[in-house]
């Protein structure tokens, strides 16, 4: 059926219009048949590459489209795998390391390069994905692989290497070895350059190609050169040239005596102390210790010193007072050798010859206030009870004999050698006396008075005891007063002697005091204050009983037929005499004193004369 035309319209014009129209439908209608197969190739594409990167899609030129995550993972893993198990191979003069990937805290981000491929095409808008999908047809897309690089972690690598690598450099050096000069040559040392090596390592990686770097280092000056130390060798050999000679006469080298210093005691005494020299340079200088040069003449010295008297000293109540004078002594000029000696360690001519000086005597009036006495130390008393005149006599003299005796410290006091001479002029007399086992008379017969005495004020002054003998036989005078048994000393000369140390660390003063109305003989030691306190106790271990026979011994000295007593009868005596010293309050010494008195038979001599 036709359709009416418009009014006034030509018939011909109303043709094309409608012609125009119809085309108009067919191409909208092929548009929506082209979008719906569009649509339906979209949905078809979607559905089959749900699981898989779009084509046309690399990571870093490596085709991955179409495939799966895993596919994709191991194929970038296989490429790339020669990279990762040594992505540098790290040189120094020959040597090489080839550290694995884990080692410089590399990895490649293959998992996330492998998201990003994936996210093409996959997103919950199907719009979006229609245009990616177009682009990634028409043009492609290649994508980055990221490289990771922990520096933190190729520092502990390269600090690992570095120690393979690194020396330290060694100074010159210069010592002394059993007297030989030990010289140590200069050797420049090595660092490894972490830093600019792990800068070359960055740079080398970002090819993801195993790459040789070569490892970075820098030479080390040693701080001392040979140089600096050339003059302390030159002077140390010059010192150590020879041994040195010396030779003194006097005290106990009365004919002369000779000594020798090899280099190796010479070695000894030098010391080298570091220093800066004037330019700034380090240096050695060279010092000879004088106080080791000393020691080695304090035995020359000694040997060479002709000692001094010690004066007689009075106490004073404490304020002392020099009674007779100290002589003069001759000994080593120490300063004077010295200088000698130094002038010969730096000389070709390596003999000295020792000089001397006169010394002043040890104590003089000077001086004598600066030995510190100021205080009683030890106390010794005895009873002379009824003694006979001569016993008094020798009693007296021997007294004034221990009367003023200073003792240095570290001295060993001797009463033999104080007592001296035994003789007239000296003020003794004969008089009985213990020898031979029998009492008889002797010159001194009653200095064991003395003796005892001063052995008591030594035992309660806290003293070394080094040598003591008790008597034959137990004598009544020396427990008179309530002493003991065992506190006595029995001296002979030249036989038996009494001798002990001055340990105080101070002088000590000897002073006796001979009361013949209470008839007591009194031995006082002062010194320093010591703080020392003396306990003692005793225990008797034995007793016997004295010998019922008598003894007679002939003696010419008496008429024929004649027989006088000699000895009393008594009994014998095995005693342990226990001292314990105490300084500050703490046990400092124990001893204990051994006594044995034998068995002693009356005694009679008989008269065998004409």
């Amino acid at each position: 059926m036709d359709r009416p035309l418009p009014a006034g319209m030509p018939r011909a014009r109303q043709s094309i219009h409608w012609r125009v129209f119809e085309w108009l439908l067919v191409l909208v209608a092929l548009a929506g048949l082209v979008t719906l197969l569009g649509y339906g190739a979209l949905l078809l594409g979607n559905r089959l590459l749900a699981e898989r990167i779009y084509p046309n899609i690399s990571v870093r030129g490596m085709p991955i489209g179409g495939m799966t995550r895993a596919e994709a993972r191991a194929i970038l893993q296989r490429r790339y795998a020669g990279f990762l198990a040594a992505p540098v191979t790290l040189s120094f003069e020959g040597q090489l390391w080839r550290p694995a990937a884990e080692d410089l805290g590399l990895s490649l981000a293959i998992d996330e390069a492998i998201d990003a491929a994936f996210a093409f095409g996959h997103s919950p808008d199907v719009d979006d994905n229609a245009r990616m999908a177009a682009a990634t047809w028409q043009h492609g897309v290649d994508l980055p692989l990221r490289l990771k690089f922990d520096q933190r972690v190729a520092q502990a690598t390269l600090r690992a290497i570095a120690a393979e690598i690194d020396q330290a450099p060694v100074d010159a050096s210069v010592e002394l070895r059993d007297g030989t000069i030990i010289v140590g040559q200069e050797q420049w040392g090595r660092q490894t350059l972490i830093d600019e090596t792990l800068t070359d390592i960055a740079a080398a990686i970002q090819r993801l190609q195993p790459q040789e770097v070569t490892i970075r280092t820098r030479q080390l000056e040693p701080r001392v050169r040979d140089a600096d130390l050339a003059p302390t060798v030159a002077e140390l050999r010059l010192l150590l040239s020879g041994p040195i000679r010396l030779e003194g006469q006097g005290g106990q080298c009365r004919a002369g005596c000779r000594w020798e210093w090899p280099i190796n005691q010479i070695a000894t005494w030098i010391k080298l102390r570091p220093l800066t020299a004037v330019d700034g340079r380090p240096a050695m200088a060279v010092v000879i210790d004088q106080s080791a040069i000393r020691a080695a003449l304090t035995p020359i010295a000694a040997a060479l010193r002709e000692e001094g008297g010690l004066p007689r000293v009075d106490w004073n109540n404490g304020d002392l007072r020099i009674r007779t004078p100290g002589t003069p002594g001759r000994g080593l000029a120490v300063e004077e050798t010295l200088a000698r000696i130094n002038a010969a360690l730096y000389s070709s001519e390596r003999s000295v010859v020792l000089p001397r000086r006169e010394l002043p005597p040890p104590v003089t009036a000077d001086n004598l206030a600066m030995l510190g006495i100021t205080t009683p130390v030890g106390v010794g008393v005895s009873s002379f009870r009824q003694s006979a005149e001569y016993r008094i006599t020798n009693i007296q003299a021997g007294a004034r004999q221990m009367d003023g005796v200073l003792i240095p410290p570290g001295a060993t006091f001797s009463f033999n050698t104080t007592l001296g001479p035994v003789t007239p002029d000296r003020g003794f007399v004969e008089g009985l006396a213990i020898i031979a086992n029998r009492t008889q008379k002797e010159w001194g017969g009653g200095l064991c008075q003395v003796s005892t005495t001063v052995f008591r004020a030594a035992f309660f002054a806290g003293l070394p005891i080094i040598e003591r003998h008790e008597h034959s036989f137990r004598i009544g005078w020396y427990e008179e007063l309530g002493e003991p048994p065992g506190l006595d000393a029995a001296i002979f000369t030249g036989v038996h002697d009494l001798r002990f140390v001055n340990d105080t660390d101070g002088w000590l003063l000897l002073t006796s005091k001979v009361d013949l109305q209470r008839q007591q003989l009194t031995m006082m030691l002062y010194g320093s204050p010591n703080n020392r306190r003396v306990e003692y106790s005793y225990r008797i271990l034995e007793r016997t009983p004295a010998p019922t026979e008598p003894v007679y011994v002939d003696d010419p000295t008496l008429p024929a037929g004649v027989i006088r007593q000699t000895d009393t009868a008594r009994g014998g005596l095995r005693v342990e005499v226990y001292r314990t010293v105490y300084t500050n309050g703490e046990v400092s010494r124990r001893d204990t004193i051994p006594t044995t008195f034998q068995p002693w038979p009356n005694i009679f001599a008989r008269g065998v004369g004409r």
